[in-house]
């Protein structure tokens, strides 16, 4: 049986940002937007949150790393954003720094 909610639930507009740079450090043409914003719903665990910025990087499998940063403050995700891809780029040249060495 599936809970019924005792509260409406929230709704915000949710700013994402994301990149991809290649090993060498350069931006990677990935034919996405870099930047954009979408209406979210707190059920949608995956797009919705409430803080004005985070940001991650990530190494794919296609060997290349990714920066994203994601938030309900406009410009806190543009600040966000900037350090995710510095960090990005750092650990598309350092891969050992972040533990990505051994898979690499």
């Amino acid at each position: 049986m599936r809970s019924i909610r005792d509260g409406m639930p929230e709704r915000t507009v949710v700013f994402h940002a994301r990149a991809a740079f290649l090993l060498s450090g350069e931006p990677q043409a990935t034919g996405l937007p870099a930047e954009w914003a979408v209406p979210a719903w707190d059920f949608e665990t995956d797009a919705y949150t409430d803080r004005p910025a985070a940001w991650r990087t990530a190494r794919s499998t296609a060997q290349d790393v990714v920066a994203q940063a994601r938030g309900i403050d406009k410009e806190a995700v543009k600040v966000a954003f900037t350090e995710a891809c510095a960090q990005a780029v750092d650990r598309a040249q350092n891969p050992g720094k972040y533990g990505d060495a051994d898979d690499w």
